[in-house]
């Protein structure tokens, strides 16, 4: 047994010969044994070929020059680049077979939905080598019920920020911007629009990736600007890490302070759900559905492509279609004097 402060010196003391009795009566360890242990899934990848090498570098090119968000570029090239290194062979001489047998692979290998992800990233190359006969079919996602914080709960999560302009900031990036964590690396002063109440996220004012701005958000935006204390290299980052070993610096695309700063929130909060960005923003997405919210504003709101993508968080549920009803009931006899009954057989409850 681990002896506690209260022990005398002579228990830590015979602690610690037992413990090293125990390590010098471990077996050596070989150099063979080493060798056979099974390594990482990444070490087992086969080299890239030259010719491979070179026709995944131009296509990285390619994903470069045609789309803006960092996250989408990383996601073909990497899946990719991992599907050929499994394969182990030439991408030209790659076969229907080989990927059907790299879909079998990763099927038992990760998550369901996670490779519908994989496909599509490798069915995107292989439309760009101009091979489409080497299309798969894109595994169809698992819908997963989520966390999903009521409105009470958004409200208190705002309210908890309210004291630090930062954190008032992310919060309403997250619920009014609806911002993912990847993109607040990508907020920058130049690209601010106030008076259009317009934030763009590329890297100029050109095309249409931008948020509309609320009202209270632009008002979030001015009172956190005389806090900034940039580095001067940084100094076009709108947000920017206020303490710590990355203090003055913006937060990175895939790192952990946003994350961090929402637990921040939530616990002030008093929130008790475990809650995350990926959290906050679908909450808000599902409370605006609740409040009746037209899809088509939510879906510009989110920057989705298709509304099919806004209509996955509508979490529609029978007792909101029953309140529905009850409500039509009501307004009915209030507008014509009757009592709902309009079919034999048929009453509104």
């Amino acid at each position: 047994m681990i002896p506690n402060e209260t022990n005398t010196e002579n228990s830590r003391n015979n602690f610690v010969q037992i413990r090293l009795g125990e390590l010098c009566e471990q077996k050596e360890v070989t150099i063979s044994e080493i060798v056979e242990r099974p390594k990482r899934k990444i070490q087992d990848l086969t080299e890239l070929d030259e010719e491979t090498r070179q026709i995944l570098e131009k296509y990285h090119q390619y994903l470069r020059q045609n789309y803006s968000k960092s996250r989408t570029v990383y996601n073909y090239y990497i899946f990719t680049k991992l599907c050929l290194q499994w394969m182990g062979k030439p991408a030209e001489d790659i076969t229907m077979d080989d990927l059907l047998k790299w879909k079998e692979h990763i099927i038992h290998t990760y998550k369901k939905n996670g490779n519908a992800r994989r496909v599509m990233s490798v069915n995107h190359f292989t439309k760009w080598l101009g091979r489409e006969d080497l299309k798969l079919a894109v595994p169809t996602p698992e819908h997963s019920n989520k966390i999903v914080l009521s409105e009470q709960e958004l409200s208190d999560y705002i309210d908890a920020s309210r004291d630090d302009s930062l954190l008032h900031l992310i919060t309403l990036f997250q619920i009014d911007g609806l911002l993912r964590p990847s993109e607040f690396n990508n907020l920058k002063t130049s690209n601010m629009d106030l008076d259009n109440q317009k934030f763009y996220l590329d890297d100029t004012k050109t095309g249409n990736n931008y948020i509309i701005l609320s009202p209270r958000l632009i008002e979030a935006i001015q009172n956190y600007l005389p806090h900034r204390k940039p580095l001067p290299e940084f100094e076009n980052y709108l947000i920017i890490i206020p303490r710590g070993r990355y203090k003055g610096r913006p937060p990175t695309p895939f790192g952990g302070f946003i994350n961090n700063q929402t637990k921040k929130i939530a616990r002030r909060a008093g929130i008790t759900k475990y809650v995350s960005p990926y959290i906050v923003k679908p909450s808000a997405i599902t409370n605006d559905f609740n409040n009746n919210v037209n899809p088509k504003i939510i879906q510009r709101k989110a920057r989705h492509r298709k509304i099919e993508t806004t209509l996955v968080y509508d979490h529609t549920t029978d007792e909101m279609v029953r309140k529905h009803f009850e409500k039509q009931q009501v307004n009915t006899v209030l507008e014509t004097g009757t009592n709902g009954k309009y079919y034999q057989g048929f009453d509104y409850v």
